[in-house]
């Protein structure tokens, strides 16, 4: 017999635990207030009639509780809660009242008090009637705690319940977002069937983005990672182009060690004219750390890795060279909001080897759902620094603001269902 015991702030999330992680076989023991103010339940997966040790001195189970209370044994006491009479109003048989002999009464005995056997018998049976009464007692109490119980679990509450979480899970899953965001979503939010609701949700769903903090603009040196095609490069420009503008060109450096594409380094020397700021190449001659260290003291240094797929062998070397960068130097992985679910974190599993430090997701204005992306970062813990949204230079790339990227996915959720919507019946 397993025995698991489970808390939440009320009864019907206790319940909604115990039935999410046992099952509808579950045997429910015992269920108590704690003085933090949450419900305690405690709960048995294939019960043999047998209580855990630390509930062994209490009273033995009736009957009808050998196999637990189950939903035929609870719809039973549910029928017949009219018929059993409150604890405080049961009252013990008067002699002046005529009424056949139950468990409870005493048969008439000799009034001589005198009679030591009589004076022990006497003992002997107002202990018993005793004890039968504070067995009946207690076993009142446990079925008015089931029937409480049962109510608030009803089947009529529940099915409202299922109703709204059902509808609300729809809508989120309509944004894109895995089934464990949603589920976790659903879990944490005591949906009431309000048109508020929904903003909770989202305001929720956005405690969950993990962005990078402080400041908002980035300094140091950066090198940005990822398959090829992700936006890179754009996103370097984007980045150099306004600190030139805001700080001027002195103490920028570009640097690539994209020696695997013919002309790969080409774009990155075409902002380096734009911008004024140097431009270095790391390839088989030269080393990574010996030209970090002759920039060491500029503000920004923007490192562009080669965009190789993630099954490539020559992925390998990169990730080593990265490995053994100097300790300064901070790695983001640039994620396309455009990728599926599955392929995203199959990125995150190879680069995570070199202790990602955050994530730029780009594409945004090229995507049709920014759920999939959303998910992950939340499911991976990778914090967000920036989200890219275009190839205009410097301006398609923003700090990240969790709020801002869930109105975008929304927004995004929005007009796509209408695009798809006006081709399909052609409006």
């Amino acid at each position: 017999m397993q025995i698991r015991r489970f808390r939440a702030p009320d009864m019907r999330q206790a319940i909604r635990k115990v039935r999410d992680a046992v099952g509808p076989d579950a045997v429910i023991l015992s269920n108590q207030r704690l003085p933090t103010g949450e419900i305690e339940i405690v709960a048995a997966l294939d019960y043999d009639g047998s209580l855990p040790s630390g509930m062994s001195s209490k009273r033995s189970p009736s009957p009808s509780e050998q196999d637990g209370p189950s939903a035929d044994y609870l719809e039973r006491i549910e029928r017949a809660k009219q018929q059993v009479p409150p604890v405080e109003n049961i009252k013990t048989p008067s002699s002046t009242e005529h009424r056949p002999t139950t468990q409870f009464e005493m048969p008439p005995i000799s009034e001589d008090k005198t009679d030591p056997k009589v004076e022990e018998a006497l003992s002997i049976r107002n202990a018993e009637n005793a004890k039968q009464f504070r067995d009946m007692k207690l076993e009142l109490e446990n079925v008015r705690a089931m029937l409480e119980l049962r109510q608030q679990a009803s089947p009529q509450s529940d099915s409202k319940v299922n109703e709204i979480e059902i509808r609300a899970g729809d809508k989120l899953k309509s944004l894109g977002l895995s089934d464990f965001v949603v589920s976790r979503l659903i879990d944490d939010i005591d949906l009431q069937g309000r048109e508020d609701d929904w903003n909770r949700l989202l305001a929720h769903l956005a405690d969950y983005i993990p962005v990078r903090s402080g400041s908002s603009e980035l300094r140091g040196c950066i090198a940005f990672m990822g398959p090829t095609g992700v936006g890179k490069t754009t996103s370097i420009g984007k980045i150099a182009a306004q600190h030139v503008l805001k700080h001027g060109s002195d103490g920028v450096v570009l640097i690539t060690t994209d020696t695997y594409r013919i002309a790969a380094h080409e774009q990155l020397r075409t902002f380096g004219r734009i911008l004024n700021v140097p431009v270095e190449v790391v390839n088989e001659y030269s080393d990574l750390n010996d030209v970090l260290a002759k920039y060491a003291d500029y503000s920004l240094v923007l490192v562009d890795t080669a965009g190789m797929n993630p099954r490539d062998s020559n992925l390998e070397r990169q990730l080593l060279m990265i490995k053994r960068a100097r300790g300064n130097l901070k790695k983001l992985l640039v994620l396309p909001c455009t990728s599926q679910r599955q392929v995203l974190k199959t990125v995150i599993d190879v680069y995570s080897q070199v202790q990602l430090d955050g994530c730029v997701l780009s594409k945004l204005d090229e995507s049709a759902s920014l759920g999939e992306a959303i998910s992950v970062v939340i499911e991976e813990g990778l914090p967000v620094v920036y989200i890219a949204d275009g190839q205009r230079i410097p301006d398609d790339i923003e700090p990240a603001r969790a709020h801002n990227l869930i109105s975008r996915a929304v927004y995004t959720a929005e007009h796509y269902s209408q695009l798809y919507g006006s081709l399909k019946y052609g409006s």
